[in-house]
């Protein structure tokens, strides 16, 4: 009983701890392959220069309009959108009133900004989400390579998402309470969730996706990385 009840406390660690030691097991395993023996032209003269061409490549998916400009509508904006969005969770976990008052905001303006750009973002991402899942279904030769791993990882990603947009257009949030969790989280004392509508919901989802992401294809973004920079090097 002091195992079960002790779950819901241990369940964030042991879902941070599976997707760190995933992804370092799938990295391990992608600089552990053969080095690429040819250059992509023209080859970059200098470290920054292909530095520069790897985050051009990463930031504007330029591999993915050039093959697959049908695929490129979609995955972009979901991954603008993404980043957008993890850096707008930061306020979950600290804030910065001496930045929003250097900035001459005040408390309530930061929290309206917020809800406005985090929502109009996570609508965003919602829509990119569907017309990728929609894309898996209706395109035909996006149909015969799908398989059931990549329909899940969206319909995932989806349920993350739609949960996140129900506390942003719900009731107000009470960052303070969630923050206090958190923190409690990472000093290893942790405390009951907050009593915060759909929070438990979206937080699992989140902890799903984070379990899941090392071994599906969410996780090309450090392949990205390793194979890219083999080949700009």
């Amino acid at each position: 009983m002091a195992l079960v009840s002790a779950l819901p406390d241990s369940l964030p660690y042991l879902s941070f701890l599976a997707c760190i030691m995933g992804l370092s097991w799938r990295i391990g395993r992608w600089c552990q392959g053969a080095s690429a023996s040819v250059l992509l032209f023209p080859v970059p003269q200098t470290a920054f220069a292909g530095w520069r061409r790897l985050a051009a490549e990463v930031c504007l998916l330029r591999g993915a309009h050039a093959g697959d400009p049908g695929l490129w509508i979609g995955a972009w904006p979901l991954h603008a959108a993404l980043a957008l969005l993890a850096v707008g969770h930061v306020r979950a976990f600290v804030d910065f009133p001496g930045l929003w008052r250097a900035l001459g905001l005040s408390p309530a303006d930061v929290d309206t900004l917020a809800s406005v750009s985090g929502g109009a973002v996570g609508v965003i991402a919602m829509a990119a989400c569907l017309y990728l899942l929609a894309r898996r279904g209706l395109v035909k030769r996006v149909r015969e390579i799908t398989r059931a791993e990549d329909v899940l990882s969206l319909l995932l990603l989806l349920a993350v998402i739609l949960s996140g947009n129900s506390l942003r257009f719900g009731p107000q949030v009470d960052l303070v309470r969630v923050r206090a969790y958190f923190a409690a989280m990472a000093t290893l004392h942790p405390v009951p969730m907050p009593d915060v509508p759909g929070f438990a919901a979206h937080f699992l989802l989140v902890q799903l996706l984070a379990v899941w992401a090392p071994w599906s294809k969410l996780a090309h973004a450090p392949g990205l990385f390793v194979a890219k920079s083999a080949l700009y090097r």
